[in-house]
């Protein structure tokens, strides 16, 4: 026991259990804190939450605790930080927030069926959306610091001010000038060109008309009209006017086909069906309200809970939200609840607006300028 190399082993071994203590201690500490968030939300939970948190106790499910259906679960507590996640997100309709050792609740949204008064006082995004890249107030800033970022263009203009000074430049003033201004010219008028196409695209778009359910009637409306709450018809062969919640359909069984190809490139036919609890309603005496998550780009991820008027929360499932972007086919119509409008869509989350592109050729004439430039104060300093 006394030998060196058994000793730089057992010490080596202590150190590596001292580490793993350590990590064992923060990650508890971590655990302790949300089990304590948990206890209070817990006490200010609905009679339906409470008692679907009773059914995960029963299965196993503890406060700080490796059980899960009856399984012991080995490993760190981060293990079982996740799945006390994973049970929270399939049994309730909230989201208690494990990422990056943050505690507290995702933000959500509460939408009240067939009561526009009530969803306009929360302020939801409209429906009206904008892919262009410049407006009346950001065309001229934005284009002048997209052209300038090319330092060869930014070289040229720092020539055409040496030519105003009187004496410095043997050439004449606007001997630079005139060309760089008639190639920004030309550029700017191609961006403008490009703007307006997507600025009429969007026109296009945002005059859709689709069918409104409202106040026990209904009406055609553009769809930059419709809000978060709304219940609207799609008929066959139409888009998706917004992110909308399936609540019967043409089809029995409240079973309806959509094709997907301009959110996720698939052309094959996909099946949605409609909410159980809604699929035989009648949708203008339709009333309740939704519990949902907050707008994310998770295409097929969705959470959240439906009550009926004198009925119990049931949960939502990802077949049953249809996406905005998405075309009906083979089916003559549907109806659905609006949940999410205009850029808090998921198709709009995924998107990106108009980049200010450049391209490898610019990387690399900018360093040449700047090697040149260097190069030119260097011999003038010799």
């Amino acid at each position: 026991c006394s030998s060196p190399e058994v000793r730089s082993q057992s010490e080596h071994c202590c150190g590596l259990y001292k580490n793993a203590r350590m990590e064992m201690a923060d990650e508890e500490v971590h655990m302790k804190d949300a089990v304590s968030w948990l206890s209070e939300e817990e006490s200010e939970m609905d009679s339906d939450s409470k008692h679907l948190l009773g059914e995960a106790k029963k299965k196993g499910l503890h406060y700080g605790s490796t059980a899960v259906s009856g399984e012991q679960e080995s490993g760190s507590s981060r293990r079982r930080r996740r799945v006390w996640w994973d049970c929270c997100r399939d049994q309730w309709g909230w989201l208690p927030c494990w990422r990056m050792n943050r505690v507290g609740p995702t933000p959500t949204r509460t939408i009240h069926i067939n009561t526009i008064e009530t969803n306009l006082e929360s302020q939801f995004c409209s429906n009206r959306i904008s892919t262009t890249k410049y407006n009346f107030l950001s065309f001229l800033p934005l284009f002048l610091y997209d052209q300038f970022r090319r330092y060869a263009n930014l070289f040229f203009l720092l020539i055409v001010f040496l030519q105003q000074i009187p004496g410095v430049s043997p050439t004449g003033r606007f001997t630079t000038a005139v060309p760089l201004f008639l190639v920004l010219l030309a550029t700017a008028v191609k961006e403008l060109i490009e703007d307006y196409r997507r600025h009429k695209a969007d026109n296009e778009v945002n005059r859709r008309w689709v069918k409104v359910f409202r106040c026990g009637g209904e009406e055609l409306v553009h769809w930059t009209k419709v809000v978060v709450g709304d219940i609207v018809e799609v008929r066959n062969k139409e888009f998706f006017p917004s992110d909308l919640l399936l609540l019967c359909s043409s089809e029995p069984q409240g079973i309806c086909y959509i094709e997907t190809s301009n959110l996720d490139g698939e052309t094959n036919l996909k099946i949605r069906q409609a909410h159980p609890d809604t699929m035989d309603q009648d949708v203008k005496r339709l009333g309740g309200r939704v519990e949902c998550e907050g707008p994310n780009n998770r295409l097929y991820e969705f959470t959240g809970n439906l009550q009926l008027d004198e009925h119990r929360l049931e949960p939502i499932q990802a077949d049953q939200i249809l996406l905005r972007g998405a075309q009906l086919r083979n089916t003559q119509w549907v109806r659905g609840l609006v949940l999410y409008t205009g850029h808090d869509s998921k198709l709009l989350q995924n998107a990106s607006r108009a980049p200010l592109k450049r391209s490898n050729m610019d990387r690399v004439t900018n360093r040449q300028v700047l090697g040149q430039l260097h190069g030119s104060l260097g011999a003038e300093k010799e």
